[in-house]
């Protein structure tokens, strides 16, 4: 037989928060990227300028995905609780 499924909804929303934080501070981050001086124009240049570029572009994804991730764990969080409060009601019966 398998053991139950123990879920304590508070970590779940605390690790949520965090996880959210950590995305807020991924998009701020390429929000506020500073301009770039493409002088002296070495060959190299405009190639490490699109590199900032798309690196800034994938952490930005990767914080708005974090974001979501976010979200769906204080959801996951909200119905765990949801369902152990109907099972509470239902066992007081």
């Amino acid at each position: 037989m398998y053991p139950d499924l123990a879920v304590d909804a508070d970590d779940l929303h605390h690790t949520a928060t965090a996880m959210a934080g950590t995305a807020d501070r991924l998009t701020a981050d390429t929000r506020d990227e500073p301009t770039v001086d493409p002088t002296p124009g070495w060959a190299t240049t405009e190639v490490a300028i699109m590199a900032g570029a798309a690196a800034g572009s994938r952490l930005g994804l990767l914080g708005d995905d974090l974001a979501d991730t976010a979200r769906s764990v204080h959801e996951a969080a909200e119905a765990y609780a949801d369902a152990d409060a109907r099972a509470a009601t239902r066992l007081t019966r």
